[in-house]
């Protein structure tokens, strides 16, 4: 990926052929993602030939960015795993939108002098004459290493210069820049008083999280479910308190195999085939050089190839080998002896095309406590299998009311919110949990919006999988509703619940399964 100091168009503002301005926050977030998730590294080409050197714009966030990713440790750990690429992500993300609200405050001292140098071409021609002198004086003054020049001003005035509109236009343009490269450089002060600390607290975090995962034998998805609940802000207390919540997961298999099933994964009722190969892989040691099938590529050192082991033992081109080591892109051997080869044989799967997840959660107050926390953990682990699938998955938070929420996007809100950026319309749910209400459950204002979602013009949600997360001491509703469930079922829509407590449920018939949990009640003294 590479960002050019040639002049955007889309990055100009109304008056603005005199300077390039800073990129937009969704821009540097754009390019921390691509780095985090696909190990894309930032290119900034320096040698850009312009016309005036005011039209650049030395972006030090995006230099130091480039400076990070192109760092192969950086890179190394980052791709290491998700989690790494999470908690790069959010960290450095937090460290550049503390740097753009500076910036929007130091402008904010500039403001009175902008207005001054935009209003510079519209004086009299008596003002121009009585003050361009003294003018120049005092922006040379004021921004003398920031690049203005006064003796070329002052060529430009002398000898009736200061009669010419064009020369105005010249200084308005001039003074503009100083005040753009005063900004500049104090920002470039808050970069490089944070480069020492590697991604704005980065290392530090993943060093202490890692240090915690080994001593407890926690696994990366369990960090990261864990992670993605908290604000941001590593407090050891906090996090193993969201760890207690995922890992209720361990506790009740059927929070995964629940999870599962609603990923489609694999998919065995649908109206496509599938050929897949079956059989099984023996690992084995290499054997002798008279065992090479051919070349490959991978991360096996082992089996590297001699042109790949030649930049390794060079300092100049050590990155590049980390950089192909960690994102397994290594010319390596292929030994015959790799792999034992068994009589495999081949088989057809049913797939089809797989829509949305659309969860109901009960809110209501009968599912206070530990019903609260399963919930809690089962939404984590869906949250996580939609993102990774890349699947729309709709909330339908209900009891007496009901609340339609988008958990894709409420994802990324929670992850802006980790970094401090406050999205204005924040659906208040605090910290993964929900706010219970006391009442009953009122089934069918779910069902009307459920199944409005599933009737949706553009076919959005169809063939989509719902999810019931109740205690299922829910009365029936109409006749007319529940037809609709065999209804929907016949177009591949698969109905799911997941009772959480004990008792007798009537909706059993309705569902293609209901998963239960028993829990024992915490004793009450």
């Amino acid at each position: 990926m590479k960002v050019s100091n040639k002049q955007p168009q889309a990055f100009l503002q109304k008056d603005e052929e005199i300077r390039r301005k800073r990129l937009p926050l969704n821009d540097y977030l754009y390019y921390l993602r691509r780095f985090a998730e696909m190990g894309d590294v930032l290119e900034i080409e320096k040698d850009v030939a312009v016309e005036f050197a005011w039209k650049l714009y030395d972006d030090p966030i995006l230099g130091y960015l480039s400076k990070l990713m192109n760092d192969p440790i950086v890179q190394a750990t980052v791709l290491s795993s998700p989690l790494a690429g999470q908690i790069f992500y959010e960290t450095v993300g937090r460290f550049v939108a503390e740097c753009l609200h500076a910036e929007e405050f130091i402008n904010q001292r500039f403001f009175t002098e902008r207005k001054e140098a935009g209003k510079v071409t519209e004086w009299s021609m008596q003002k121009k004459q009585d003050n361009w002198q003294t003018l120049l004086a005092a922006i040379d003054e004021k921004h003398h290493d920031d690049g203005f020049d006064i003796d070329f001003m002052k060529k430009q005035f002398r000898h009736d210069g200061w009669k010419k509109p064009e020369n105005w236009e010249t200084l308005q343009r001039e003074w503009m820049a100083a005040i753009d490269e005063r900004v500049r450089k104090e920002i470039a002060k808050k970069v490089e008083a944070k480069e020492g600390s590697a991604g704005g607290g980065f290392n530090s975090i993943f060093q202490r999280l890692g240090e915690q995962l080994r001593s407890q034998g926690i696994t990366d998805a369990e960090a990261l479910q864990a992670w993605n609940m908290m604000d941001g802000q590593w407090i050891e207390s906090e996090f193993e308190k969201k760890l207690h919540i995922v890992q209720i997961q361990n506790k009740y298999s059927q929070i995964g195999e629940v999870a599962r099933k609603m990923g489609r994964i694999p998919d065995e009722d649908g109206k496509a085939s599938l050929t897949i190969q079956t059989g099984f892989r023996h690992q084995l040691d290499h054997s002798s050089g008279s065992d090479i099938e051919g070349v490959t590529v991978g991360r096996d050192l082992n089996a590297l190839m001699p042109a790949e082991l030649a930049q390794y033992t060079d300092t100049d081109l050590e990155s590049l080998f980390l950089r192909k080591w960690v994102t397994s892109r290594l010319q390596v051997f292929r030994y015959k002896s790799e792999i034992t080869k068994p009589a495999r044989q081949l088989r057809s799967e049913k797939a089809s095309r797989r829509g949305p997840m659309i969860v109901c959660v009960d809110s209501s107050a009968s599912m206070y406590g530990v019903p609260q926390k399963i919930e809690a953990s089962l939404l984590s682990k869906l949250e996580q299998t939609a993102e990774q699938l890349k699947r729309d998955c709709f909330l339908i938070d209900f009891s007496v009311g009901i609340r339609p929420i988008e958990l894709r996007s409420r994802r990324k809100k929670k992850a802006l919110e980790r970094m401090g950026i406050r999205p204005e319309d924040n659906e208040n749910f605090e910290r993964g949990y929900f706010p219970f209400l006391n009442g009953g459950t009122d089934a069918q204002k779910m069902l009307h919006l459920a199944f409005a979602l599933l009737d949706n013009g553009d076919d959005r949600y169809m063939n989509a999988d719902v999810l019931w997360i109740t205690d299922f001491l829910i009365p029936r509703t109409t006749e007319d509703l529940m037809r609709r469930f065999k209804e929907y079922q016949k177009t591949g829509t698969r109905f799911y619940g997941f009772k959480i407590g004990e008792g007798h449920s009537n909706w059993d018939q309705y569902f293609d399964k209901i998963y239960e949990i028993h829990y024992r009640p915490p004793r009450m003294y």
